[in-house]
């Protein structure tokens, strides 16, 4: 019996759909069961969001991806089983984001992503840190 190689993960391919604000191809990363958590200013340790499921990553990432700003991806860890990284973004406005994210990895997919973030809030309009990056 054959067995088939196991999936690996692309951070590169990761980095250009992030780049690229590509919510399709950002999707395909995620396992179908993955967990996304997400803390900040407004979503504390104690009460962070949590999204479950493929569907409420895709829900999110499509609203990220949908808006006029640009990201940068570096500082990127990889191994087998988790990589880390950085994300700054810009929004149109002269608003920064700066993100930390770490992923488990499962079967060359996300498993589960953490992402703690924060506002240039002096700059940023307000209630835009009320949404998510």
């Amino acid at each position: 019996m054959t067995r088939s190689a196991a999936k690996t993960f692309d951070f590169d391919d990761l980095k250009r759909a992030i780049e690229d604000s590509d919510a399709d191809m950002l999707v395909q990363f995620y396992a179908d069961d993955a967990k996304m958590i997400i803390v900040d200013r407004n979503r504390p340790p104690s009460s962070p969001m949590t999204l479950s499921g493929k569907e409420a990553i895709a829900a999110f990432w499509r609203d990220v991806c949908s808006r006029n700003m640009t990201h940068r991806v570096g500082r990127e860890v990889v191994g087998a089983d988790r990589a880390a990284f950085v994300e700054e973004c810009a929004y149109s406005d002269g608003c920064h984001v700066m993100s930390a994210m770490t992923l488990d990895l499962r079967d060359g997919r996300i498993a589960k992503h953490l992402t703690v973030q924060a506002w240039d809030e002096v700059s940023c309009a307000t209630g835009r840190a009320s949404g998510s990056e």
